[in-house]
């Protein structure tokens, strides 16, 4: 691993277990072993290795949910991706619970989040075209019913990890189970027969 990578994991750490406002890059930079001078080489201020993790967490999960837009004929297979995304988010949750104040120190992040949950909307939906496509969805029961869904999705995004710091006890992977399986329940009513059959009676 190099230095980059290092300072991120260290920062991300940190992040994570004091919140942003408590982390400097004169604590990171004595954590990871390197001096000041050294660390601003590669990050000038905290603020540039919060919009780094940013946007590594976005290009971690434009995989899962490209994966899923794929198509698989498969669709436990599809619905295991939802966990190993909520297991990615909340490896980054410094972001989330610290996200009103982050957004507003670096205006960078709200512009590219909000460019960024236009495009996850309009992903979500061709999900769930192809899950109609494939017979396992139900064709929507009104009009603009499926783009509400991703928009809730959307929200439930935003929300569940502030939640989860207050409510929850579990392990990392216990909780991303636990809020995946509360998202996708939406989808239950929703299911063909042939959707029901393959359905997992519990999303791993």
């Amino acid at each position: 691993m190099g230095t980059k990578e290092k300072i991120l994991e260290v920062a991300l750490r940190q992040f994570n277990t004091f919140g942003t406002d408590a982390v400097t890059v004169r604590s990171i930079a004595q954590e990871v072993g390197i001096s000041h001078g050294n660390l601003c080489y590669h990050f000038p201020n905290t603020d540039a290795i919060i919009l780094a993790l940013y946007r590594r967490i976005a290009q971690e999960m434009d995989v899962q949910i490209l994966r899923a837009q794929a198509g698989t004929p498969n669709l436990e297979h599809l619905l295991q991706l939802g966990p190993a995304g909520f297991q990615i988010l909340y490896r980054y949750k410094f972001l989330m619970l610290d996200f009103v104040r982050i957004t507003r120190r670096i205006p960078q992040i709200q512009i590219e989040y909000r460019a960024l949950a236009q495009l996850r909307e309009q992903q979500y939906l061709q999900v769930f075209q192809n899950m109609i496509a494939l017979g396992w969805l139900r064709p929507e029961p009104v009009e603009g019913y499926y783009q509400n869904l991703a928009r809730r999705w959307l929200v439930f995004g935003d929300g569940w990890i502030p939640h989860a710091e207050i409510h929850r006890n579990g392990s990392p992977d216990e909780t991303a189970k636990y809020y995946y399986q509360i998202l996708i329940s939406e989808l239950l009513p929703l299911l063909t027969a042939k959707g029901r059959r393959l359905f997992p009676k519990e999303p791993k």
